[in-house]
C-alpha cells in the first residue's frame, strides 16, 4: 500500500508531450507499485504501438479492479488516461501527477530526433507538434482529477512551475513561463505564493 496519510491505493503517473524528457524524469522520481508503460511493454513483447497501448490500459485497470498501487507515463494528449485517472478517484485512489513540458513542441522535436538518432522510438514531427497542443491542454483537467501535481518546465532542464498539494496552489514563473502563462496552462488563478 502507499504511504500516503489516509492509506489509499496510490497512482503517480508521469505525463507530458513527447519529447519533453518524462522518461528522464522518472528515472530519478519515486514510484509505487508495478510501473506499467506501453514502451516497456511493445519493447518487452515486440507488439505494435496499439497492441502495447490496449495491454498497459488493460493492466492499469486490473490494478484499478484490485485497488493495487501502480505508475505510468503518458503523453495524456487524449481524454482516455483522464477517465482511468478518474475511474481510480472515483475508486478511493491518491492521484499524484508529475507532468513534464517545455515551453514549445521545437524542443520536443529535436529531442526526438537526438533520441532516434541514437536508437530510440521515433515519433513523426506533425503527431509531436499536434500532441503538444493536446496534451498542454488537457492539464486543468489533470490538475483537477489530481491530489498533488507537479508540473515542470524542462525546456532547459527541469524548472517546478507549478504545485497543488491540499488544493492549495503554487506557481513558480521562469524565463519561458510567466505567471499569466502559468494561469493559462493549469487554468488555476488562486496561488498561495
Amino acid at each position: 500500500m502507499s504511504e500516503n496519510k489516509l492509506l489509499k491505493p496510490e497512482v503517480i503517473v508521469f505525463a507530458g508531450p513527447n519529447g519533453s524528457g518524462k522518461t528522464t524524469i522518472t528515472k530519478m522520481a519515486r514510484t509505487v507499485g508495478d510501473y506499467i508503460n506501453a514502451d516497456d511493454i511493445k519493447k518487452a513483447t515486440l507488439c505494435s504501438d496499439m497492441d502495447a497501448a490496449l495491454k498497459a490500459e488493460k493492466l492499469r485497470n486490473d490494478a484499478i479492479d484490485e485497488h493495487k498501487d501502480f505508475s505510468f507515463e503518458t503523453v495524456l494528449s487524449t481524454d482516455r488516461n483522464l477517465k482511468l485517472l478518474q475511474r481510480a478517484k472515483d475508486e478511493g485512489y491518491f492521484i499524484r501527477a508529475i507532468y513534464v513540458l517545455t515551453a514549445m513542441p521545437e524542443v520536443n522535436i529535436t529531442r526526438v530526433n537526438v533520441r532516434t538518432a541514437s536508437g530510440g522510438h521515433s515519433v513523426p514531427e506533425d503527431k509531436i507538434r499536434s500532441r503538444y497542443t493536446k496534451a498542454l491542454a488537457l492539464i486543468p483537467q489533470l490538475v483537477e482529477i489530481s491530489d498533488i501535481v507537479h508540473i515542470y518546465d524542462n525546456t532547459i532542464e527541469p524548472f517546478r512551475i507549478f504545485k497543488k498539494r491540499k488544493d492549495i496552489y503554487y506557481h513558480w514563473a521562469n524565463e519561458f513561463w510567466n505567471n499569466d502563462k502559468i494561469q493559462q496552462l493549469t487554468g488555476i488563478s488562486d496561488y498561495t505564493n
